[in-house]
């Protein structure tokens, strides 16, 4: 695959996050996993300018999930680890379920999700999404 991404920060372990169409092209079949969760996950070779590297696990299809600080957790009524419904408006509404809240200090309000999920609903970087419900404290 042509035209990928190098995203930080650095980690213990190298994690390839891949999409579930990306699944099909490489012909892995990796589990839906939070980020850094690469247990019992495929590996893959990776070729780049620098060189090659195998690495023998780390290769996932992250979780969507939201990123915020204490304060926006608090402003929200929301905890690290919750599970929202995100809405996302546009020409191709629609709800994102089981998003995960992921809270630390430091970070900015922010939804990721792939590249298959963003294409569904024509989102663009710099949208906004909307938190409809809790779906699940754990």
């Amino acid at each position: 695959m042509e035209r990928v991404r190098v995203l930080g920060p650095t980690r213990k372990e190298t994690q390839v996050e891949i999409s579930m169409t990306e699944q099909f092209k490489l012909g892995i079949h990796p589990p839906i996993r939070e980020s850094g969760d690469i247990e019992n996950s495929p590996g893959i070779t990776l070729e780049g300018a620098a060189g090659t590297l195998t690495v023998n696990k780390g290769v996932i299809c992250a979780m969507r999930h939201v990123h915020m600080s204490p304060e926006h957790a608090l402003l929200f009524g929301l905890r690290d680890r919750d599970r929202v419904m995100v809405r996302v408006k546009g020409e191709r509404e629609l709800i994102f379920g089981d998003v995960l809240i992921r809270v630390t200090p430091g970070f900015n309000l922010t939804v990721h999700i792939d590249t298959d999920e963003g294409n569904a609903a024509s989102v663009r970087t710099g949208d906004l999404g909307y938190i409809d419900a809790i779906q699940n404290r754990d």
